[in-house]
């Protein structure tokens, strides 16, 4: 008991530096789609954004009701709507070494804290306008919970309120009810235990229940999630990197050997096992290979929607570091460890790779040059809400209808001196966590647009390539 004093001073100093990584640079990218579609919803009146929440189909309702409050107050800029997340993202540092205590010792909390706070895949989320480092959040405050739960501690109303909460962010979180009815399957002769958990957990779900009432009665039908890829067999693999580094498509002879390294280290954390492993395991590999199976009839695989996982998993690599007491395993294991998430993490501010969607970017390209005379060609319904949070005057826009581009760049053409088209890159992916790699539109676009443009390339007199996306523009009448 000694030690707590000193364990509590470095998880200070270490949160710190938790709050440090991701306040730096919170607002200087530019919002990519999904905080486009944050920013247009938080700011609608709030009918409307209830409805495209519902019409999305994919979203629980309270960060955004959240965030409308807090830009009422801050403002609208980019640093105003990630701060929630940020926040968010750094409270939950002294959050897993309370965990980690619980389940091991001061040491391996406060290791557990320590790659939290550097964890890059972490820190993206926690400058991210999206509800998954809230998420995280409110699902390791009710996996604290049940922990103390299971060791006859009565803390049923705070599980139930963190619950409630985690499932109010984000559906994912669910995943924590069956991680949590699986480790609880050896307690069936305690039917008292398993029954007050079973209330308490439909207690946790009743504020939802209206929300998801609304989608049964609508016959609403998942929308946003069309876009997803299916994931190969190895996807589990590349989500665990993906939780070291940020990075699971850059592959090096160094990233072999660290992610060899923090292979070994994961492994060691899985012995001896005990309850506190027997609980992390579930945690880890319930979500991940339902939603791996799930995703051989449709796919559902991603890895931010496996967020609610990434406590579990550090948590076995700080069991990992600190299963020997000898000094040389614990320097050598801490070294691999975050060597590869300090790798990945200075990759968050310095490499291309990460940048976000640069609709800042691509908006200002067309109204530094927008002349009377001109119309902008916009893709689909996302990229118009994807320039319209950085507009500031109206455009003559069109939006183009899939199947049926050609006549209306035609008629655009044919009824305007230039033609602009803004382009989003197709390039979908499980693991990648930004679409930052430029394209080619004339390679890429959907082949009526690329026919038009192949047609038309000698009057092409801009083309702006910008992470993930495309600006073009086409002078001369028809």
């Amino acid at each position: 008991m000694r030690e707590q004093p000193r364990w509590r001073w470095q998880v200070v100093g270490v949160t710190l530096l938790a709050a440090a990584l991701r306040l730096v640079g919170l607002g200087s990218k530019s919002f990519w789609f999904d905080e486009c579609f944050t920013y247009t919803v938080t700011l609608a009146p709030l009918k409307n954004s209830l409805e495209a929440l519902l019409v999305a189909g994919i979203y629980s309702p309270l960060y955004f009701l959240l965030l409308r409050p807090m830009t009422a107050l801050a403002g609208t800029s980019e640093y105003a709507f990630r701060f929630l997340s940020a926040a968010f993202g750094l409270l939950s540092v002294p959050l897993i070494y309370r965990l980690g205590c619980r389940l091991a010792d001061p040491s391996t909390g406060a290791v557990a804290a320590l790659l939290l706070a550097v964890c890059p895949f972490h820190i993206w989320y926690s400058q991210d306008a999206r509800t998954y480092a809230p998420m995280l959040f409110f699902g390791l405050a009710a996996m604290s919970c049940f922990v103390l739960l299971l060791r006859g501690h009565r803390r049923w109303g705070s599980f139930a309120l963190y619950s409630g909460l985690a499932y109010l962010m984000h559906y994912a979180a669910f995943s924590l009810l069956y991680v949590q009815l699986v480790h609880l399957l050896p307690w069936l002769r305690q039917g008292r235990l398993l029954r007050r958990w079973f209330l308490v957990q439909v207690a946790a779900a009743i504020p939802l229940a209206p929300w998801l009432a609304l989608y049964a009665i609508h016959g609403i039908r998942p929308a946003g999630l069309d876009w997803i890829p299916r994931p190969s067999l190895l996807a589990p693999l590349y989500t665990l990197w993906n939780f070291t580094t940020a990075s699971a498509e850059t592959v090096t002879p160094l990233v072999g050997i660290l992610a060899i390294g923090t292979g070994l280290v994961f492994l060691r954390g899985l012995y001896p096992w005990d309850q506190a492993r027997r609980l992390l395991v579930w945690w880890l590999a319930l979500p991940v290979g339902f939603l791996l199976l799930l995703s051989l009839r449709r796919p559902y695989y991603v890895d931010r929607y496996l967020m609610a996982s990434l406590p579990a998993y550090l948590l076995l690599l700080a069991m990992g570091i600190t299963a020997r007491r000898g000094g040389v395993w614990r320097v050598l294991a801490a070294a691999i460890v975050l060597a590869a998430m300090a790798w990945g993490t200075a990759r968050l501010y310095t490499d291309p790779y990460f940048a976000k969607e640069a609709w800042r970017e691509a908006t200002a390209a067309v109204e530094a040059d927008l002349e009377p005379g001109d119309v902008v060609a916009l893709q689909d319904e996302e990229t118009l809400i994807g320039t319209s949070v950085y507009r500031t005057r109206e455009w003559p826009y069109v939006v183009l209808e899939p199947g049926g581009e050609s006549g209306m760049l035609k008629d655009a053409a044919a009824r305007y001196e230039r033609v602009w088209l803004v382009w989003r890159s197709p390039r979908e992916s499980n693991h990648r966590i930004s679409k930052s790699a430029p394209f080619d539109i004339f390679a890429e676009a959907t082949p009526p647009v690329r026919a038009w443009l192949a047609a038309h390339r000698e009057q092409v007199a801009l083309h702006l390539q910008l992470p993930g996306l495309s600006v073009v523009r086409v002078d001369g009448r028809e």
